[in-house]
C-alpha cells in the first residue's frame, strides 16, 4: 500500500536512511507536479535536538542557494521536515565519479558557497554552518545548494564543547573542546572543499599547510594562495570574514574564462521558492499530540508558518556580483589597509559596472595609496540628484590621475556627509579639489583659511570673489542655455516663459540667467513663473496655458521632479516644447518621460570632435559610447591639481596659483591667477525627447 503523509505527501521512494529515520522523495497531492524531500525523525531518536534545530533554522532562512522549508509536522509521533527536492548529485558524488574539476569551475562554485556563508554570517545573530563538506553541497544546473543544517549554531557569545563537522573538512579547532563560534571554521571548510575540487582528495584530518600546484600544474598561484590561507591551522591567519573570501574569489573568477555548463540533471518537476503554507489544522494537530518530542516541534512549526510572504524581499550578498561592492565597504578596506581586498572589490565592481568613476579612480591610484603618498581631498556627492553628473566628473578625474605619481585623491562623499561636516573632519591638506556646485562652494569659502579650494562646476560669479584662496573651475554651462534658447526663438517664436523651482536657490540663479539670454535674443521682457513642490499641478498648468508661450524654459535640477512637472503641463493641455539643459545622457530624466507626449528639448555640446584622444581613452576605459563634458571637466581638474600641487603645504600652492599662466584644457583656457575661464568655441546639437525616445536634431 502506498504510504501517504499528512494526507498530502505521497511517498515515491526512499532517498536515504540513517539510524533515526529516512529521507523520502514525495509527490504533492495538493500542488500537482511538485516534488518534495521529506526528512523523517523517528520518535525518541537521539538526534532529536539536531533535527528540531535544523527545522527551526531553515524556516528562518531565505537564500536562493539554501533549500526552502515548506512544511513541518508530526504524524504517529514521528517528526517530518518538508523541503524542496533537489534532483542533482552532491558535489562529493560528482567528483568521486568524474574526478577533479577545472579551476574555473571550482572558483565558480566557491563564489556561490561564499555567497551563502556571507549571508549566514551577516545575520543577527550570526549563524555558522559547522558541517560544510562536499556531501552537503548539491550541484544543480544553475549552481550549488547548501544542505544539512543539523550542526548549525547561532553565535550568542557562548563556547561549545561538542565536536562538529567531518574530520577531513572541519577546522582543527572544531575537533577540540571549549571552542568559540566564529566565521573562521566555515572559512577553513570552504578552503578544504576547494582543495578537494581541484585534487579529488580532501586536505587531510589535521589542517595546516598544503601545496596544490605540484599535483595540479597550471593552477594560478593566486588561487593556491587563497586556499592555503583558508586552510591555515591558526584561525587568526585565515581571511577575516566570508565576504573577504567572496571578493577574492570573484576577483579570481573575473580573470578566468567561464566554465562550460555541466551536464547535471535538472530538478524535475520544478518547485517554486514561495509555496503554499501548511494548513492551520496541521499546526493544531501537532499541539494536540503533546508527546515529549512534539512540544519542541511546535516552536519550529510556528517559525515555518511565519515565513516571509511573496512580497517580502530579503537582501542577500548575491547582489554583489550584479551590482558590485559599495563605496563604504571599500572605504573600510582602505582604512584597514587591506590592499588585496580593496583591489578585489574594485575589480568586482568594475566587472559589474565598467562606468563606475569612483572604482576606476581608486584602482588607478591604488599603488599611491599603498605607498602612503600624500593625499588631496576630493569633495563630491556620490549620490543624490547630482550623482550621475558627479560620476562623469570622477570618470574624468580617474583618467587624469593616471599620469600623477606624487599624490592620491581622497574621495569625500558630500552626499553621505554634508560639506561643512566633511570639512571639519578633514586633516591638513595642501589643496582641496571640490566641492561640486556653487552653493557648497559659497558655504565653505569663509572656512578654508589659506587652503586653496578648487570648486568644480561652479557657475555663480560670486564664487570667484568669495575668498582669495578659492579658484573655481568653471565650464561653459550658460553657453548651451543661450544656444538652446536662441534656437527656440528662431524656430518657434519670441514668447518664452521661464518656469523655475522656488525651493532651490540655484534654480533661481538659473532662471535669472535664462531671462538674460531670452532678453538678449528677443529684446523683450520675459515672464518668470516660480512654482513650489506644494503647489497644485493643475493650477500651475492653468497659469502657464493662460500665458500662451511659444516655448517654456524649465529650471529644475531634480530630474525626476522636472519630468513630473512636464507630465503635469501635458495633462493641463500645454503642448508647446519644453527646454531643459539636462545632458541628453541623463537616463533617469529620459526614462520618466516614457509615457509623456510632446517634445522636450535638450542640448548636447559637441566638444568631443576636438578632443578625440581623450574620447577614445574614455570609451576604451568605461565601455560607453560618448563622454559627457563633465568627464572633460574632471580630467581638466585632475591635471590642474597635479600642475599646482606642492608638497611643502598650502602657502606654496597658493603662491603658485596666484602666479600661474593660463592652462589649455579640454574645454577651454583656465586662467586661475585671474579666476577666469574662457571656453573653446564649439557647436551644440539639439536633442529632442518624445515618449522616452531621444532623436538627434540640428546643430545649433
Amino acid at each position: 500500500m502506498t504510504r501517504v503523509l499528512q494526507e498530502r505527501y505521497q511517498v515515491i521512494r526512499e532517498l536515504g536512511r540513517g539510524g533515526d529515520g529516512a529521507v523520502y522523495l514525495c509527490s504533492d497531492r495538493r500542488l500537482h507536479g511538485s516534488m518534495w524531500a521529506i526528512k523523517e525523525l523517528v520518535a525518541g531518536g537521539p538526534e532529536r535536538a539536531a533535527f528540531e534545530r535544523e527545522a527551526s533554522i531553515l524556516s528562518q532562512l531565505e537564500h536562493p542557494r539554501i533549500p526552502v522549508v515548506v512544511d513541518f509536522f508530526v504524524q504517529d509521533e514521528n517528526g517530518y521536515l518538508v523541503r524542496e527536492y533537489l534532483d542533482g548529485p552532491s558535489m562529493y558524488d560528482l567528483v568521486e565519479k568524474k574526478g577533479p574539476v577545472s579551476e574555473a569551475q571550482a572558483i565558480q562554485w566557491g563564489v556561490q558557497l561564499a555567497e551563502v556563508l556571507a549571508y549566514l554570517h551577516q545575520r543577527k545573530p550570526p549563524l555558522y554552518h559547522r558541517d560544510l563538506k562536499p556531501q552537503n553541497v548539491m550541484v544543480m544546473p544553475d549552481g550549488v545548494r547548501l544542505i544539512d543544517f543539523g550542526l548549525a549554531r547561532e553565535d550568542r557569545g557562548q563556547t561549545h564543547d561538542d565536536q562538529a563537522g567531518s574530520l577531513s573538512f572541519a577546522a582543527p579547532e572544531q575537533m577540540g573542546a571549549n571552542h568559540r563560534l566564529g566565521p573562521a571554521a566555515d572559512i577553513f571548510s570552504l578552503g578544504a572543499i576547494l582543495y578537494y575540487l581541484l585534487l579529488g582528495v580532501p586536505p587531510g584530518p589535521t589542517g595546516g599547510e598544503h601545496r596544490i600546484q605540484p599535483q595540479r600544474p597550471g593552477l594560478s598561484s593566486a588561487t593556491e594562495q587563497l586556499i592555503l590561507q583558508c586552510l591555515s591551522s591558526d584561525p587568526a591567519r585565515r581571511p577575516s570574514d566570508a565576504e573577504e573570501v567572496l571578493h577574492a574569489l570573484q576577483f579570481q573568477a573575473a580573470a578566468l574564462p567561464a566554465p562550460p555548463p555541466l551536464a547535471v540533471p535538472a530538478s524535475t518537476p520544478k518547485t517554486e521558492r514561495v509555496l503554499e503554507k501548511p494548513r492551520t489544522t496541521t499546526r493544531w494537530g501537532v499541539a494536540a499530540a503533546l508527546v515529549p518530542l512534539v512540544g519542541l516541534l511546535i516552536g519550529a512549526a510556528g517559525l515555518v508558518l511565519s515565513r516571509p510572504g511573496p512580497g517580502t524581499p530579503t537582501p542577500t550578498p548575491l547582489a554583489i556580483r550584479e551590482e558590485g561592492v559599495s563605496w563604504p565597504k571599500v572605504q573600510s578596506y582602505l582604512a584597514e589597509k587591506r590592499w588585496d581586498q580593496v583591489e578585489g572589490a574594485l575589480r568586482v565592481t568594475l566587472s559589474a559596472d565598467p562606468g563606475s568613476g569612483w572604482a576606476r579612480l581608486t584602482l588607478a591610484q591604488l599603488p599611491l595609496l599603498r605607498d602612503g603618498a600624500p593625499q588631496v581631498p576630493l569633495l563630491l556627492p556620490l549620490g543624490g540628484q547630482e550623482g550621475e553628473h558627479v560620476n562623469w566628473i570622477v570618470q574624468g578625474v580617474a583618467l587624469g590621475q593616471l599620469e600623477e605619481k606624487r599624490f592620491s585623491f581622497t574621495l569625500v562623499d558630500t552626499h553621505a556627509m554634508p560639506p561643512l561636516e566633511a570639512w571639519q573632519k578633514m586633516g591638513p591638506a595642501s589643496m582641496v579639489l571640490g566641492p561640486f556646485g556653487s552653493q557648497d562652494a559659497l558655504m565653505l569659502a569663509p572656512l578654508t583659511g589659506n587652503v586653496p579650494l578648487l570648486p568644480l562646476g561652479s557657475t555663480d560669479p560670486r564664487v570667484s570673489q568669495a575668498a582669495p584662496n578659492v579658484f573655481p573651475l568653471g565650464f561653459p554651462h550658460w553657453d548651451r542655455m543661450g544656444a538652446l534658447i536662441g534656437h527656440a526663438v528662431k524656430t518657434h517664436g519670441p514668447t518664452g516663459l521661464v518656469l523655475y523651482s522656488t525651493d532651490v536657490k540655484a534654480m533661481s540663479t538659473s532662471a535669472r540667467m535664462a531671462e538674460e539670454s531670452i532678453r538678449k535674443a528677443t529684446g523683450r521682457e520675459v515672464v518668470k513663473l516660480g512654482f513650489h513642490p506644494e503647489d497644485r499641478p493643475d493650477e500651475v498648468a492653468a497659469r502657464v496655458a493662460a500665458l500662451k508661450p511659444d516655448w517654456i524654459y524649465l529650471s529644475d535640477n531634480l530630474h525626476e521632479r522636472a519630468a513630473q512637472w512636464i507630465a503635469n503641463l501635458r495633462k493641463g493641455g500645454v503642448h508647446t516644447p519644453v527646454l531643459c539643459v539636462f545632458h541628453p545622457a541623463s537616463e533617469d530624466f529620459v526614462r520618466e518621460l516614457k509615457e509623456v507626449a510632446g517634445e522636450v528639448w535638450l542640448v548636447e555640446p559637441l566638444w568631443q570632435a576636438r578632443n578625440q584622444p581623450f574620447v577614445k581613452d574614455w570609451q576604451a576605459t568605461y565601455q560607453l559610447s560618448a563622454p559627457d563634458w563633465n568627464s572633460a571637466l574632471g580630467y581638466d581638474a585632475a591635471r590642474l591639481a597635479s600642475l599646482h600641487w606642492r608638497p611643502e603645504g598650502p602657502d606654496e600652492v597658493l603662491t603658485d596659483l596666484k602666479a600661474s599662466k593660463p592652462y589649455a584644457g579640454l574645454l577651454g583656457h583656465y586662467d586661475l591667477a585671474h579666476k577666469g575661464f574662457k571656453p573653446f568655441p564649439f557647436h551644440y546639437r539639439l536633442v529632442k525627447v518624445e515618449n522616452g525616445q531621444r532623436k538627434l536634431g540640428a546643430e545649433l
